[in-house]
């Protein structure tokens, strides 16, 4: 698969600077205050990709100044300057592509020119071969592939940005045969000759025999099941099951609720008894500080009676005077007696040792009387909790399988109706097939419908990514989300764009198409530029103030660009709506335009414009 992206855009003056900004591969915001050229460099692009003169005669203000402007695009295989100058329908191309020669080319097809077409180069960037002829009317007029029927794919403007209908499909009945044409071939690589269709139109009547087989099928077995719900429905038979299931709810209502006050008054409980156990726990805590207490005693009074003891034997013993050696006298030294103190300490310990027990016996008596309490409130708890288990849940259940009973029977009356409301749709569906068949048979001459020939799966995958990408940007109020191939737009909670909102919702909603074909086009297409420009995303918001999208919404769209950074992404908008989050965290290149002149600061995208 080819590819290219924007490398550079520039705008040149024969009397002012040369103004520029560069892109990157992956998301790029231009961002800036009204009026400052933010247009002014997507018009550039479009300009110079050949928009028309009657379209986009100049893609700046009279008073600018400046007259030209170029794009560098870069691929894989190289770079391509291309330019173009105001009043001109001719391009300067400058190559390092092989395959593609520099030069001058034209944008507008003339057979009798000898200036190559500017087409062909869009073409080769795509990765596609010359300029193939596909089907531009329903006769099989064969119409040239061109870039600019393809544009509107790949660059939203801010002129399409909020319409109400398609933004993908042209309106015009001469251009929208060939686009589709052209969408076609970028997806399938194939032109849809007249015998090509005619193999097609082969395989449509194969479907359609296929179809009726199916549809007999189905109404067979939809006979069945309903003969089926014909019988479970004789079960209720004379019971007014509305009247029995609005009894039933009260029932069960009520116990719910006696359900719900037990297991309240078995939470009060359960903390009454967490105090009582935290209490118990205290008194633990006290009776075996007081046993340690009670042994540090005993073994004061032990130490203390050891040392009266000691100093009554000791006076016992008989002075020694003389010496038993020498026979010389000794003087008795003078001995301090400790009897009294340690006496008087004894009786001290004695009478703390007899308040420590009369205290001890008062917190045993005191936690003897919390494990009653104890006791007491677990006992009723267990009996409320036995209550709910053994008799009020089983109730509930009782009554709420018996509730799904009657139901049932509500809803195989509500499937009986449905079977035969697609009986009926079946058997339409047969009466259809018959009359396209014999419509078919009428025309004397194949002809050609483009969106006959989109994959089967087309629409179902583009519905898909219309919900996916509605989701992942918090779309307010999404339901469900389609893609309608008939009108080839998006269709939300049933509705189309722009039925019950306006041009700001249209805005966001056209967005979020151009990112659905964006991700088809990468996931299924044979050719593809890997390129979306979408100009303002949020415009229209502001112009009413009761047209707004919440900033979730906003912020959403803008966090899908930065984490959807495939191939390359141009968003501009202006300074005062764009979310404010941070994308250059991601990788995304940010180009803003202040409106200010101060330096540092860039004023707008053209010099000396104002």
């Amino acid at each position: 698969m080819a590819g290219f992206w924007i490398k550079k855009v520039i705008a040149k003056s024969e009397t002012k600077e040369t103004a520029d900004v560069t892109f990157e591969p992956g998301l790029n915001v231009i961002q800036g205050r009204s009026d400052t050229g933010k247009t002014c460099i997507v018009k550039c692009i479009e300009f110079v990709f050949g928009g028309s003169m009657k379209t986009l005669s100049t893609p700046f203000k009279p008073s600018s100044g400046y007259n030209e402007a170029i794009v560098v695009l870069a691929s894989d295989e190289g770079e391509i300057t291309v330019s173009r100058k105001v009043g001109k329908n001719q391009v300067e191309v400058s190559a390092q592509i092989d395959g593609i020669e520099s030069g001058l080319y034209n944008l507008k097809h003339s057979e009798k020119s000898k200036t190559p077409d500017f087409n062909l180069i869009m073409l080769h960037l795509l990765g596609i071969n010359g300029e193939p002829k596909v089907p531009s009317n329903a006769r099989f007029k064969p119409g040239r592939l061109t870039w600019t029927n393809l544009l509107r794919l790949f660059y939203v403007n801010e002129r399409r940005i909020d319409d109400e209908v398609s933004i993908i499909e042209p309106q015009e009945t001469y251009e929208k045969t060939l686009f589709m044409s052209s969408l076609l071939y970028l997806l399938t690589g194939r032109d849809f000759s007249e015998m090509d269709v005619q193999s097609q139109r082969e395989i449509r009547k194969a479907r359609k025999e296929a179809v009726e087989e199916y549809v007999n099928g189905k109404l067979s077995n939809a006979g069945q099941r309903k003969e089926r719900l014909e019988k479970e429905l004789q079960i209720f038979s004379g019971i007014d099951v509305e009247a029995q299931i609005a009894q039933m709810i009260s029932s069960l209502e009520e116990t719910e609720l006696k359900i719900a006050s037990a297991l309240e008054e078995s939470k009060k409980l359960l903390a009454s008894i967490m105090a009582l156990e935290e209490k118990s726990a205290e008194c633990n805590v006290l009776l075996s500080r007081y046993k340690n207490l009670k042994s540090q005693y005993k073994a004061d009074i032990q130490r203390l009676s050891f040392i009266v003891e000691g100093e009554v034997e000791t006076q016992r013993l008989p002075r020694v005077t003389t010496c038993p050696f020498c026979e010389g006298k000794i003087t008795p030294h003078s001995h301090k007696s400790y009897i009294e103190t340690s006496k008087a300490e004894l009786g001290r310990i004695m009478l703390q040792m007899q308040g420590l027990v009369e205290t001890e016996k008062e917190v045993k008596v005191q936690q003897s009387k919390i494990h009653e309490e104890l006791d007491e409130q677990r006992k009723k708890r267990s009996n409320i909790e036995e209550m709910i288990d053994q008799e009020l849940k089983p109730e509930s259940a009782k009554l709420t399988e018996s509730i799904r009973g009657y139901r049932a029977y509500i809803q195989i009356s509500k499937e009986m109706q449905i079977v035969a409301e697609f009986a009926k749709d079946w058997t339409g569906d047969l009466d259809e097939l018959a009359l396209k068949e014999q419509d078919e048979k009428d025309k004397e001459k194949i002809q050609y419908h483009p969106k006959e020939h989109f994959d089967s799966q087309f629409q179902t995958a583009m519905s898909e990514y219309a919900e996916s990408i509605l989701r992942e940007c918090q779309y307010q109020g999404l339901a469900a989300a389609r893609f309608d191939i008939k009108k080839f737009d998006i269709e939300v909670n049933g509705e189309p764009k722009g039925a019950s909102h306006g041009k700001g919702y249209c805005s966001y909603l056209n967005t979020v198409v151009a990112l659905m074909f964006r991700k088809y086009l990468m996931e299924h297409a044979i050719y593809n530029p890997e390129l979306l420009i979408i100009d303002t995303p949020l415009h229209g918001f502001d112009e009413d103030d009761s047209e707004d999208a919440p900033e979730s919404m906003k912020a959403g769209l803008f966090n899908y660009f930065i984490n959807h950074q495939e191939g390359q992404l141009i968003v501009i908008e202006n300074l005062d709506h764009i979310p404010h989050l941070d994308y250059e965290a991601s990788g995304a290149n940010v180009i803003t335009f202040t409106k200010r002149k101060i330096k540092g600061e860039r004023y707008g995208f053209l010099n000396d414009v104002y």
